[in-house]
């Protein structure tokens, strides 16, 4: 419920249903003043010490049984008139003994540590530790419940499986939805491949104990994940096979390949175009080399053309034809992942040209670094594939032999059949021979302090434009972050005169303590609004935000961009854009 106090009408106080009413302008400009101008509402009531307006909203914390006062990240409300603020609403409120004010930013930190008892905050850690109900991608699904105890087998899984996990798993094939009985890194590769999917994601502490499940197991169920709470019910066949119908590409894709290249380029030459011979990741991140002040490691690519040679040379070309005519290949899932793992065998026995290892090596003297061998495939980092954590990197010593540059290369190819990649690309009606790797190799990034995913549009709600951050500290992962462990997420607002920082959950690795200063925020927001803006209207299609990578070096705090790729942000009622 959002709260207006006219400080100018004897602090008349306005309690405003928030479903009709988003914003507090367009309920002053209604009801209390038909002059108000929007551009010069937000900037005077929430940034100017002579404000007319006192602003906040009331947030009712159902799982942690809580009331919250809670202002916009970017309101510079001063200490003492915070605190009359908080004092006003607590005695206007039924809850008010129990009201408690969240703190969104640094300097609203600052005043709860300031103002003490006139102002009792309440602990972002707590909140989040009580929350027993995650919805990561809001939407309905339709699906055989199956509960995994344990660790997740993914050549069992089918897109038929509505997943009821006992721990966040780091693979996700496609299934109709997954909920995990521990919490979930917002933006971990299994929540961004199921947004990328349009397949729901939640997390239900408890789970796979949980009487709405258990009482449902092995039955065709339609779940429906809603931004406040879930719907589990029986569900009727012809609605579900409608419902699959609906989710699946009905074309096949051909990935698009040019086998005649055969130059180690340099990725910061790279333009988009070029992921014809070096891949999607490469090419995109050689378009934010070219972005004059973004760092990123650099590094070089070798093209698809050697991949196609050593099948060729190895006779595993004419394994995939036979493997892909085989009925039983593609009926049973036992079947496929040992015929996988064989063709990832001979992959990874072939022997490497001498003449490409000395090439690899030539560009590799020199460095006293670590290398990061990484996939860069026409199937991965697309517009509607994004293919999140299905190919595999290999890191290498700083003066690694033939030998372990060679097993690297042969490596990263075998990943193309990885059994996860083929069922993500089968899903989507990729024609599996047409797949070509490229191997982006690069300096490995140390002297790491955290290690971050953002997207460059806000996923939770339209009217509001930001870029939204999930950072982890050193030793932890963002991208694959296991039961229960959180990043610090912050949504940085880019819509005002000056960026507002919302912060949403402090890292559980941290102690509590932030990971981003301020002047970090302020740094990479505008990094992020540049990368939307140069790479956005490149990417076409229904693309309308860019999925970042990035690195924080603890020597100079500079931000290193290790991937950039399109990534469609849809949104649920309620978090659609409404004109007031």
């Amino acid at each position: 419920m959002k709260v207006i106090v006219d400080m100018q009408d004897d602090w008349r106080t306005y309690f405003v249903q928030s479903g009709r009413w988003e914003l507090h302008y367009s309920f002053a400009r209604e009801f209390i003043d038909s002059s108000l101008d929007h551009g010069t509402f937000n900037i005077s009531e929430y940034r100017r010490p002579n404000r007319r307006f006192l602003l906040c909203s009331l947030v009712r914390y159902l799982d942690a049984d809580a009331w919250t006062m809670e202002l916009v990240a970017g309101d510079t409300i001063d200490a003492q008139r915070l605190a009359q603020f908080f004092a006003h609403l607590k005695e206007r409120t039924f809850f008010g003994e129990a009201l408690r004010f969240r703190a969104l930013s640094p300097m609203q930190e600052t005043h709860v540590r300031t103002l003490g008892d006139r102002l009792p905050g309440v602990d972002a850690d707590a909140l989040m530790a009580s929350v027993r109900y995650q919805p990561l991608v809001t939407g309905e699904a339709y699906g055989y419940l199956r509960i995994v105890r344990g660790t997740l087998d993914v050549s069992a899984v089918r897109p038929s499986d509505l997943l009821v996990t006992e721990h966040v798993p780091m693979e996700l094939p496609p299934a109709s939805g997954l909920v995990t009985s521990r919490l979930q890194a917002p933006l971990a590769h299994v929540a961004v491949l199921s947004r990328n999917r349009g397949t729901p994601d939640m997390a239900v502490r408890g789970a796979v104990d949980d009487p709405r499940f258990t009482a449902l197991e092995g039955q065709l169920v339609r779940l429906h994940v809603g931004p406040q709470d879930f719907v589990l019910e029986r569900a009727d066949q012809a609605a579900a096979e409608r419902h699959w119908a609906s989710r699946r590409p009905a074309r096949t894709f051909v990935p698009d390949q040019d086998i005649a290249y055969r130059d180690l380029q340099e990725v910061c030459s790279l333009r988009l175009e070029d992921g014809r011979f070096a891949g999607a990741k490469a090419s995109q991140l050689g378009e934010v080399c070219g972005l004059e002040g973004i760092e990123t490691p650099g590094g070089f690519v070798v093209p698809f053309a050697y991949y196609h040679d050593h099948l060729n040379r190895h006779r595993v070309q004419a394994e995939l034809q036979a493997m892909h005519a085989d009925g039983a290949f593609r009926s049973d899932r036992s079947v496929r992942a040992t015929r996988l793992a064989t063709v990832r065998q001979s992959i990874e026995r072939g022997d490497v040209p001498d003449a490409l290892l000395a090439a690899v090596a030539a560009k590799m003297a020199g460095s006293d670094r670590r290398w990061i061998f990484r996939s860069s495939t026409n199937a991965e980092d697309l517009v509607g594939f994004n293919g999140a954590g299905l190919y595999e990197s290999v890191v290498v010593d700083a003066r690694a032999t033939r030998a372990q540059i060679s097993e690297a290369i042969r490596k990263v190819w075998a990943s193309v059949w990885l059994q996860r990649g083929w069922e993500e690309r089968e899903w989507y009606r990729i024609d599996h021979l047409r797949v070509a790797m490229a191997v982006l190799i690069q300096p490995f990034v140390d002297d790491v302090v955290g290690s971050g995913v953002a997207i460059t549009r806000n996923p939770f709600d339209e009217g509001r434009p930001g870029v939204y951050v999930n950072v982890q500290a050193e030793g932890g992962s963002v991208t694959g972050a296991g039961d229960d462990e959180l990043p610090e997420q912050v949504m940085i607002y880019t819509w005002a005169e000056e960026m507002e920082f919302e912060v949403i959950s402090r890292s559980t690795r941290n102690g509590g303590q932030p990971i981003l200063t301020e002047a970090d925020l302020q740094r990479l927001g505008a990094l992020l609004q540049r990368l939307h803006d140069e790479l956005e209207p490149l990417y076409g299609g229904d693309a309308n935000a860019v999925d970042v990578e990035m690195l924080l070096t603890r020597s100079g705090r500079r931000f290193v961009i290790v991937q950039a790729r399109p990534i469609t942000i849809r949104y649920s009622p309620g978090q659609e854009w409404r004109t007031p």
